[in-house]
């Protein structure tokens, strides 16, 4: 059964950047119509690129599986300007923004974006702005036509026994699991150190002793802005965390700010430009550094959390919401939510490697020791584990995977329609491909004569 992959919204790559065409050959030609929308040759080659880029195949199939994927796309499209489907502008604006805003970033701020263009902001959405309304498009009518799908348990069962025994997926080892994490604080003596640090490094700076350029070189312990002279390139407001934009924001061009303090440590900028609400600033960083001491501390406050736990005089949940400095999870008792299909379970090979090799030696209802852990930004804390759940290897059966099974049922209901739909509307819609295509394996009849629906 064909299932047309969805045009993705979130892409995060606006077409003309994604592909460079070799010199020499054709910029761009049509290569298939349906309806009045045309399908063009540089449509295919960046659809291509993307999917080899994330790691699909190149060969014909995959390239005539992508040459459907935008027919259908470009079917919805026409149906949608027959059934007089509108698009709310707003949505596409602030797509737009979205994407402008991510590329500034990536590219070192506006500026940079319309260099790299040669255009302004204004014209490069304007130039993108049909694309924008064509993929809300597509998203509206892939809504429309699967908007009367109603899944019953009754369904799910239907579904589960159509599946022939030896086809029943193997589910891996899965787990639940629940977190205490430690951060710890650097000392008094150590905030005051640093800060001293930094307001010598400032009034250096305000004297023109030094260059913001150098400080911000030699100093910031910022990785990503140090190497060019402490500066962000231009930024939306949002971009950054809020004390950080509220000092920006205060600032005139050229003006130092005072130290100020986020979560990641002390600051003091200078204000390179400022354009309404996005800003191109220098910053220098300094961290305060936590010792063997505040460290241990976490730990032994970790040991004394564990012993409460294990002799019932408080819940891992409770001990989790009033200490845990992981946010995401200390609301939920400690539970930690698999991202990609927001749930608690986890499969056990998609773990890292230090939660694996804890989790696998625990039975549920067990909890670890204090364990060193090294966060994302190389500072280092102390947490404890406690498996709550276990799953063997399994076949899949209807008790423990339900939602996994319902998702299955409702993803093959939802492509029946859609196989349906496109079915009903080709034969009412004319569809040409050029020659180079029409030879293409599809899993629906796009070539076949139109047929008038009265």
């Amino acid at each position: 059964m064909w299932k047309p992959s969805l045009p993705s919204l979130l892409l995060l790559v606006l077409p003309s950047m994604a592909v460079a065409q070799p010199e020499g050959i054709i910029i761009d030609r049509i290569i298939a119509v349906v309806g009045r929308e045309a399908v063009l040759h540089s449509e295919l080659i960046t659809r291509n690129e993307q999917a080899r880029q994330n790691g699909g195949p190149s060969d014909r199939a995959a390239l005539c599986g992508q040459l459907e994927d935008l027919l259908y796309e470009k079917l919805l499209i026409e149906q949608g300007r027959i059934d007089s489907v509108v698009v709310d502008q707003a949505q596409v604006d602030s797509e737009l923004d979205r994407r402008i805003r991510y590329f500034a970033s990536q590219l070192g701020g506006e500026s940079k974006l319309e260099e790299f263009y040669g255009k302004s902001v204004t014209e490069i959405k304007a130039d993108f702005r049909e694309q924008i309304e064509d993929q809300l498009m597509v998203q509206n009518m892939q809504q429309k036509v699967t908007s009367d799908i109603r899944i019953t348990p009754r369904d799910v069962q239907r579904f589960f026994n159509s599946i022939p025994e030896d086809s029943v997926p193997l589910i891996n080892a899965e787990v639940e699991y629940a977190i205490i994490l430690r951060i710890p604080k650097a000392s008094e003596a150590e905030e005051r150190r640093v800060r001293r640090r930094m307001e010598e490094l400032r009034e250096s700076v305000l004297k023109g002793e030094k260059d913001m350029c150098i400080v911000a070189t030699l100093y910031s312990e910022d990785p990503g802005s140090a190497k060019d002279c402490g500066e962000l390139g231009m930024v939306p407001l949002g971009t950054m965390v809020p004390e950080f934009d509220a000092v920006a924001m205060s600032l005139k061009e050229g003006e130092v700010s005072q130290i100020f303090k986020t979560q990641f440590g002390y600051h003091f900028m200078q204000m390179v430009e400022r354009r309404g609400e996005h800003y191109n600033a220098r910053h220098v960083l300094m961290r305060p550094q936590v010792g063997s001491a505040e460290l241990q501390s976490e730990r032994y406050l970790l040991d004394s959390l564990s012993k409460a736990i294990r002799e019932n005089k408080t819940t891992f949940g409770a001990a989790a919401m009033e200490f845990s400095d992981e946010e995401e999870s200390k609301g939920a008792n400690g539970i930690v939510i698999e991202p990609s299909n927001n749930t608690p379970r986890w499969d056990m090979s998609a773990l890292d490697q230090q939660t694996f090799f804890v989790l696998d030696k625990l039975k549920p209802g067990d909890i670890s020791e204090p364990q060193l852990v090294v966060l994302p930004d190389g500072s280092k804390a102390y947490r404890l584990l406690n498996l709550v759940e276990r799953s063997a290897p399994h076949r899949a059966n209807m008790k423990d995977d339900y939602r996994m099974i319902q998702q299955a049922a409702e993803g093959k209901m939802r492509s029946e329609a859609v196989d349906q739909w496109v079915k009903e509307h080709i034969q009412a819609t004319h569809v040409r491909l050029n020659e180079d295509h029409a030879t293409c394996p599809f899993q629906h009849e796009w070539n076949r004569p139109v047929v008038s629906r009265d």
